[in-house]
């Protein structure tokens, strides 16, 4: 599933979608400390924010379809899976 390619012709969504996997490929998910990130940290807040701010375009009429709520929980699933990753290659 890490080589996911968008099969849709709907351009827009492909440029949507992969704004947000960008965000969450990009994020540091460990603290300079060694510990994950959690929701209190900026660079958990920065994540949400990035991602809250990615519009989707359709027709000239930008949408930010993903809300804060949805944010987040796409921030805490790419952390205990990238974790959970670690733990496994370790």
């Amino acid at each position: 599933m890490k080589d996911t390619i968008l099969k849709s012709n709907c351009t827009e969504w492909r440029e949507f979608a992969s704004k947000v996997d960008n965000i969450l490929q990009d994020m540091v998910t460990i603290d300079s400390g060694g510990n994950p990130v959690n929701e209190g940290s900026e660079m958990f807040k920065d994540a949400v924010t990035k991602i809250t701010a990615c519009e989707l375009d359709i027709f000239g009429s930008p949408t930010y379809p993903i809300n804060e709520l949805v944010a987040k929980e796409l921030v805490k699933i790419e952390i205990e899976r990238r974790n959970l990753e670690f733990m496994e290659n370790a």
